[in-house]
């Protein structure tokens, strides 16, 4: 009789101990505790990946407006060099246009229309020596007129 009171208290601390088990690590409860930490982990993972992006994008844009103001040092202490060291009409080969002075930021002064005087539309025909010559949209441009085609 002392075998079965010993087995039966076995067997219920067993069913115990399997209850206890199966609530830790099986339960609905555990599976979401266990989703909650694992979201909040990609959470603060995704935040810190956004985060050195962002620092990323605002050091790489630091450092081309930083190559951008350093080309255009450069740019005008050899214009100024050139213009010291050169003959005149290399100099004058070197000088900055209205366009590429604009370009570089050098003429900050004027309004957009002045500045955009020197600026024109590409032309989508060709462009004509008199009015009677045919234009490079004319519909026979380029082709040999009916009386050489005809003689040869």
């Amino acid at each position: 009789m002392v075998i079965w009171l010993v087995g039966i208290l076995c067997f219920v601390i067993g069913l115990v101990a399997g209850a206890l088990i199966f609530k830790q690590f099986l339960s609905d409860a555990a599976k979401v505790k266990n989703l909650t930490d694992e979201l909040e982990e990609l959470t603060e993972t995704h935040n810190d990946y956004q985060q050195s992006v962002y620092s990323h994008f605002e050091n790489t844009a630091h450092l081309i407006n930083k190559l951008t103001i350093t080309y255009r040092e450069v740019y005008e202490r050899l214009a100024r060099d050139a213009d010291i060291l050169c003959p005149e009409d290399i100099t004058k080969q070197l000088a900055l246009t209205k366009q590429s002075s604009d370009l570089l930021g050098t003429n900050a002064s004027g309004s957009l229309n002045e500045q955009m005087d020197d600026l024109f539309p590409p032309r989508d025909y060709a462009a004509k020596t008199s009015p009677d010559q045919k234009g490079g949209l004319a519909a026979d441009y380029g082709l040999p007129k009916k009386e050489d085609t005809e003689t040869h």
